[in-house]
Formats: structure tokens, sequence, C-alpha cells
């Protein structure tokens, strides 16, 4: 047998036999809209493919799916080797999650997209987004919501999972971050300017940053009501905190409606 033919057989046996090419397409300029996909990574990158890589660990522990796509009962299948469904619409990606409890996924997507992501299930895990500088908007029901990285315009909700966010270099953009029953915290450089808005109806708010503050008017008109609704953020009693940091800038809106809020230095 020749060195050729030698190499050519060690490198198979060494591969295994559900190794996925990388699935990818073109996405620049599109709402890509992510749904109910149990354990989420999202990078932000320069190109202009959508590319979702890795091998899927379904087939590693299922030999008996070699050859075949995985399907749902709702109808979906697996078009991209890694238990998604990608579908194109009017120029909007619509990705899901093929079956229940799904792997761990990372997708990169182009910065000139949209990123919508809804997650509503008890499944799953944390979300992360890092380094994307699109708009960014997600809606998170029982698990966290990680950002790292994020300069471009975005809104989290999240009801049950803590929101946390860390930038490098401070958002150029809007940011509005809530949770209702769990933390906020957030980490930016110390020269980040910003208008911000902060409100905890039930927790506490705590701080490193020298905070130049303006009137409480949330807080105010809350008082001029003769019975709250405690359920709504806005009518809560410690409504909220409106300042500026280093002069002010964009928007950097942060609610966590019955828990704490962290803003520090980086």
């Amino acid at each position: 047998m020749t060195t050729f033919y030698r190499l050519l057989l060690l490198t198979c046996l060494a591969t295994p036999l559900w190794s996925q090419q990388d699935f990818k397409i073109a996405a620049a300029g599109k709402t890509i809209e992510f749904r109910e996909i149990d354990r989420l990574t999202i990078v932000g990158v320069a190109g202009s493919e959508l590319s979702v890589g890795g091998t899927p660990a379904d087939k590693e522990r299922d030999a008996l799916a070699a050859g075949l796509r995985k399907i749902s009962a709702a109808g979906l299948k697996d078009n991209t080797g890694h238990g998604l469904s990608i579908t194109e619409s009017d120029g909007r990606l619509l990705v899901q999650q093929v079956g229940g409890e799904g792997n761990a996924i990372t997708v990169r997507v182009p910065n000139s997209a949209t990123v919508k992501v809804e997650q509503s299930t008890y499944r799953g895990d944390d979300l992360t987004v890092k380094d994307f500088t699109g708009e960014l908007d997600v809606s998170m029901m029982y698990n966290a919501v990680n950002l790292e990285n994020v300069t471009g315009p975005a809104a989290v909700n999240a009801v049950y999972g803590d929101v946390t966010a860390r930038w490098s270099t401070a958002p150029t953009q809007d940011v509005r971050l809530h949770s209702t029953y769990s933390n906020v915290d957030v980490s930016l450089p110390a020269t980040t300017k910003a208008n911000l808005r902060l409100s905890t109806g039930y927790g506490s708010m705590f701080t490193d940053f020298d905070i130049q503050l303006k009137a409480n008017t949330v807080a105010a008109a809350a008082n001029r009501r003769e019975e709250p609704d405690f359920d709504r953020p806005d009518q809560a009693p410690n409504d909220l905190l409106s300042g500026t940091i280093n002069g002010g800038g964009p928007l950097l809106s942060l609610t966590a409606t019955y828990s704490n809020l962290y803003l520090r230095k980086k």
C-alpha cells in the first residue's frame, strides 16, 4: 500500500461518519428570526452569510440516524444538517429547531442583519450574543440572556432569567434591557457616555458610576395614582432614576421589576 493510500485510510478512520459541512445562506441586510432554539449562541461577523457550524451532537449519539433527515411533528425538516430548519420569505430568514431538546448551536450572522430571538419554553439554556453591531430584539421567558460587545440598537425582555451585558467599547446605539423576576447586570467602560433610565420597583440599584441625576418623573406620576397597578413596572413604588454619565449619550434603559440592577465600570 502506498503512502498516499495509508494517509487516506487514516484520515477516513479519524473522521466521524456524522461530520457535517458548515451550512451557509446569504443573509446580508435581512431580518433573521430565531424561534424556540434551546441552546443558541449568535456571533456577529463582517461577511454576508449566515453560517451554522460544528458537529450535530444528536447524530453522534444516534448512529442509526446516519443518512436520515430529522423531522418534527410540526412539519419542520432539518435542511441544514445541524438540527435546524431555515426558510426564507420576503427578505426574512426564519430559523427554527427541529424537534425537542436541541443541541448547542453557534450561528454566525452578518452585522448588517436585523436579529430577533424568541424562546418561550422551559427547555434549553442561556442565550448568548457576541460582537453584533446590527439591530437586536430578544424575548426570553425562562432562561438568561448574555450580551458581549453588542453595540447596535438592542431590546431584551426576559421574564424569569437574568440579563447580563458586557461591553469592551461603549454602545453606540440605544439599549433597553428588562428582566421581570431576575437581575440586570451591566458592565461598561468607565468613559462611556450615556443617558440613563434605571428602574426597579421592588429591588435595589448598585453602581460605581458618578450619575448626574434628573427629576424622578415616573415616581412623581405614580404618586398621583390612588391605586397603582403593581404588575406594571411604570407604576411601581420606587420607579425610575433618570440621569447621565460622562455628559450623556445613547439611551441605556435598565429595568429589573422584582430584582436588582447592577451598573458597573469595566
